[in-house]
């Protein structure tokens, strides 16, 4: 897990949700799509989880992929009076991979193997709630250069 202590700016705060059948990602991005915190945690627990992470960052965007589990975690985000937005998770499970091994580089004989043959040795579903949040966060500025033209 890694947490930003004491974080607080003007800057948007992103809370993203990968939803799984048994367990949940996290992960709290800035604006520019920086890593602030990620988590992986059972459905039981994520509604505790975003108070905590609500009284730490402050306000936040919430952000949730659409497909697998999405339905109890949207019911748990409209139970809470959170407002939401649903991001297309199609194929983020390789781009989490990617992001995996950049952060836990292969070590002895799995560095000669090439990645795309490699998977994590422990769930990554906290790196998939970070592809959500850059996927929205790149959507957003997609969209805002649009207006500005």
């Amino acid at each position: 897990m890694i947490f930003a202590a004491g974080y607080q700016s003007e800057e948007e705060v992103i809370l993203s949700i990968d939803p799984g059948k048994e367990k949940v990602g996290m992960a709290v991005l800035s604006s520019r799509g920086e890593v602030r915190f990620r988590k992986i945690l059972s459905e039981e627990k994520l509604e505790k989880e975003i108070h905590i992470l609500k009284e730490k960052y402050g306000p936040l965007q919430v952000v949730v992929g659409n497909s697998t589990g999405s339905e109890k975690v949207l019911r748990i985000l409209e139970k809470m009076n959170l407002p939401f937005t649903l991001v297309d998770e199609r194929n983020s499970s390789e781009e989490a991979r990617k992001l995996y091994f950049q952060a836990h580089p292969p070590r002895g004989w799995r560095k000669i193997v090439p990645l795309s043959f490699l998977y994590p040795d422990r769930a990554f579903d906290d790196w998939q709630a970070v592809v959500i949040g850059r996927r929205y966060i790149l959507k957003k500025k997609g969209e805002e250069n649009e207006t500005k033209r």
